[in-house]
């Protein structure tokens, strides 16, 4: 649920022309009148791109950004709408390199708190049966963080997705490579060796999470953005798709390319 108001802005998104409802909480102005600049940015999660409105101590909207990468000493919030599309996290907190993320309905009764990297990330969990879970897979995540430095907002917003769909099982080997490639999301670019494609599709049926579909689906999107390839409605749906790359990446048939966002 998202937190009371103290002001509601509704601003269209430079971007794709999106209507949004941005919550300015009481919070969200508190930290605003203390933060050295004077403003707090609120980012709102439009699935493949993010909508940062600054706002003062007012709640009076002080400009609009879109792809902004988070700078030092910079405070984000996420719009509490934004929660919304989570199960397991009911509000987060991510810092490193002197900036801050966050997102909460509320005060938290009770925050997780993980460390590792020279980062922070503490959650508030819905279900605190969670908690050994999390801060394994946390820790992963900060890992990631720790490699890419400073991170793009909506790879960001993207990771705290993914950290709450991985949260029902044991995190694999492969964990912080996701989140790698999650915080990356905007500059990766998907490439396909056909190839490597070809032989595995020989030995398909001896894979039991290979279908034919999943390699014409790889086929399909070579060269294709990382984020067009991942973006889903769901959580669950982002990070399942993002661990069948990965098992294709490990056999040779995929690879991520650094491109310019």
């Amino acid at each position: 649920m998202a937190a009371r108001a103290a002001r509601l802005l509704r601003l269209r998104c430079p971007e794709c022309g999106r209507e949004s409802d941005v919550h300015v909480t009481p919070d969200t102005l508190g930290a605003a009148a203390a933060s050295p600049t004077g403003l707090v940015g609120v980012a709102d999660y439009h699935g493949d791109h993010v909508m940062v409105v600054y706002v003062d101590g007012e709640g009076r909207d002080r400009g609009v950004r879109v792809f902004r990468a988070l700078q030092r000493g910079e405070v984000v919030r996420a719009n509490p709408t934004y929660l919304a599309y989570m199960s397991n996290i009911a509000g987060f907190r991510v810092a490193s390199g002197g900036w801050s993320l966050e997102g909460f309905a509320g005060s938290p009764r009770a925050l997780l708190r993980v460390l590792g990297g020279g980062g922070a990330l503490e959650v508030e969990l819905r279900d605190l049966a969670r908690a050994p879970q999390a801060a394994a897979w946390g820790e992963r995540f900060l890992e990631a963080l720790s490699r890419v430095g400073q991170p793009d907002l909506s790879g960001l917003l993207l990771s705290i997705l993914l950290l709450d769909a991985s949260m029902q099982h044991p995190p694999s080997p492969f964990a912080s490579r996701m989140f790698e490639l999650a915080l990356n999301v905007r500059r990766l670019t998907l490439r396909v060796d056909p190839d490597s494609a070809d032989l595995l599709s020989a030995y398909a049926h001896r894979v039991p999470w290979l279908s034919p579909r999943v390699l014409e689906f790889a086929r399909r999107v070579d060269g294709w953005p990382l984020l067009r390839v991942v973006a889903a409605p769901d959580p669950l749906t982002m990070r399942e798709r993002m661990a069948t790359l990965l098992s294709l990446e490990r056999r040779g048939v995929v690879r991520f390319e650094v491109t310019e966002p």
